[in-house]
């Protein structure tokens, strides 16, 4: 009974524990660290190229882009194309956060992986990915598009919802949560911009990636030490009775 009563009492206080730290296993998942500042092409060797810290590009022909999102939709002196790695959206764009966010080109000619090697897993843990996605123009073209985002970790993909996007427009963002369970101890993160039509170009936006371990909520912990308890308790029940029946 005193086992019980024990169990019982923990399970109630646990709520009232310090939240866990979750830690992001993702580098760089606002996009906050590159090679230079302002809007540019990366993983690319073309043009203006830059790097973001962390990140790849599947293909040298991937047409994947950084933005500031305070300068995102600016203009330049010549008009709103002036060649690779001068390219502004239509529309404002701003992620929760702010800051930068990566444009990926959905045009099947151009299109790439945008990736990162996530080290350090746990084979059989569960993992919990968290992004915000959004899609939208770039000024150097008009008319409608659609936009989706394909990503995965390891050998297990997932789409997002197609949307449809307006000329000289853009969606809001949204954050979008899966759970994966790890088969390898290092395993490929990837994110691929799927859009139609080509040329003009659709454009995946992507910010504030996390990766982290899943653990059970305090309630979940609580049950689990109760359902322990109780256990302990019915075991030593049955001893008494056996001994009392032996003696």
């Amino acid at each position: 009974m005193k086992s019980i009563i024990f169990a019982a009492v923990v399970a109630a206080t646990l709520p009232l524990a310090p939240a866990y730290a979750a830690v992001n296993l993702v580098t760089n998942g606002g996009f906050e660290t590159t090679s230079r500042p302002g809007n540019f092409e990366f993983g690319n060797t073309a043009g203006a190229a830059g790097t973001v810290t962390g990140w790849t590009s599947a293909s040298t022909s991937a047409y994947n882009l950084l933005f500031n999102s305070a300068t995102a939709n600016t203009t330049n002196a010549a008009g709103t194309y002036q060649g690779t790695g001068n390219e502004y959206m239509w529309a404002s764009t701003a992620s929760s956060q702010g800051g930068n966010f990566v444009a990926l080109d959905g045009d099947s000619d151009v299109r790439g992986a945008l990736t990162q090697m996530i080290t350090g897993l746990t084979v059989g843990q569960t993992y919990t990915l968290s992004f915000e996605w959004s899609a939208g123009q770039l000024r150097s073209r008009t008319g409608a598009t659609t936009e989706q985002l394909a990503y995965s970790l390891g050998g297990t993909t997932f789409n997002t919802s197609v949307v449809n996007v307006a000329s000289q427009g853009t969606v809001p963002w949204v954050t979008v949560t899966r759970n994966f369970t790890a088969t390898s101890t290092s395993e490929l993160l990837s994110f691929l911009s799927i859009g139609t039509p080509n040329g003009l170009p659709p454009m995946a936006l992507l910010d504030n990636v996390s990766l982290t371990a899943s653990v059970p909520e305090p309630a979940t912990w609580g049950m689990m030490i109760l359902g322990f308890g109780l256990m302990g308790g019915s075991m030593r029940y049955r001893r008494r009775n056996i001994s009392a029946a032996i003696a």
